[in-house]
């Protein structure tokens, strides 16, 4: 039996296995319908650099309508239209011209899955984002925006993961302008110590993750956050500081939060710190609090005295309790 009697099924079967550098190499040319075969691929995956090489230039236009996933990792100058099957993209860094071109470049807007773009100024981005022209996104994420109060705010409804680098407090934005998000993750420098002015309410989210820089998370700062949103089906809540605290955390009043607030939570995740002197409650006492959402906290005091509060190992512990057969091998 010849390789070309082999079905087209049991070529992208074998194809599956090769990288697309190997595809180009040991098989474009042979004949036109192993070219066809090449070009039919879907879900592969390419990494765009600047390149002046023949052949790598030549691969990418030869396997350009068979691209799914495009990650471009510097200030190439990639035209997106070339790219017909493209539902992911990732901008390691994008400058201005990149990403005024992924504006332009509207015939994949309706397809794109997830997003996800770094840059110094992404406030043009932002506003097309959240004006309901991505009508298939999924999964977005944002790093480095400015201004975001600014922005005309629109409903959203595909996105379902949002993950947002900020200087402020933007959970409202985002939960008005997205009824049927499930995950937000937000990165803020600046955490607004005043009263949110609107209430949101939001039926859909899932699993909430705030990490800040300044202030450090406290008891206060997360009544003041559930006390402006509505989040009744929250299943996750996850907090992270890197400012210690001057002011003691009192779990028995997160407790009290929780009860009121999340009625539906099973998870929660911190790492926090308070600093040198700060009393808190004895560890024991916190974990009686909750059989489980308090059961995987940790102490841990620094060489500098502070006192870091954390939780070890969080999602091994829900398997091993889903799953008593589960273990750290079956994981890995």
């Amino acid at each position: 039996m010849q390789l070309e009697s082999l079905p087209n099924e049991i070529f992208l079967d074998i194809f599956d296995y090769l990288s697309l550098v190997n595809l180009h190499q040991s098989f474009k040319g042979l004949n036109q319908r192993i070219n066809h075969i090449l070009q039919s691929l879907n879900h592969r995956s390419i990494q765009l650099w600047s390149t002046n090489e023949k052949n790598e230039i030549d691969m990418h236009i030869f396997f350009a309508a068979s691209i799914a996933s495009i990650d471009i990792n510097d200030e190439c100058d990639v035209n997106l239209n070339q790219y017909p099957k493209m539902h992911s993209l990732t901008y390691t860094y994008a400058t201005e011209s990149q990403v005024q071109h992924f504006l332009l470049s509207k015939f994949c807007h309706n397809d794109l899955k997830y997003l996800n773009v770094t840059s110094d100024d992404l406030s043009l981005l932002f506003k097309y984002m959240f004006s309901n022209k991505f009508s298939s996104l999924n999964q977005c994420i944002l790093r480095n925006i400015d201004s975001l109060t600014t922005c005309p705010w629109r409903i959203t409804p595909s996105l379902h993961s949002v993950t947002v680098c900020s200087d402020e407090n933007i959970i409202p934005s985002i939960l008005y302008s997205c009824p049927n998000l499930k995950n937000l993750s937000l990165f803020i420098f600046h955490y607004s110590s005043t009263t949110l002015t609107s209430f949101i309410y939001h039926s859909h989210l899932k699993r909430l993750t705030i990490e800040m820089t300044e202030p450090a998370w406290t008891v206060q700062a997360i009544h003041m956050l559930f006390s402006s949103t509505e989040i009744p089906h929250l299943i996750s809540f996850r907090i992270f500081s890197y400012e210690p605290s001057l002011i003691p955390f009192n779990f028995v009043q997160l407790m009290d939060i929780f009860n009121r607030r999340l009625p539906n939570l099973r998870r929660f995740k911190c790492d926090i710190r308070l600093s040198k002197g700060v009393e808190t409650m004895n560890l024991k006492i916190i974990r009686d609090l909750h059989s489980f959402l308090f059961i995987y906290l940790k102490f841990e005091y620094q060489s500098d005295g502070i006192l870091r509060i954390y939780t070890d190992n969080f999602e091994d512990s829900i398997k091993l309790k889903e799953n008593p057969q589960y273990s750290i091998i079956h994981y890995l």
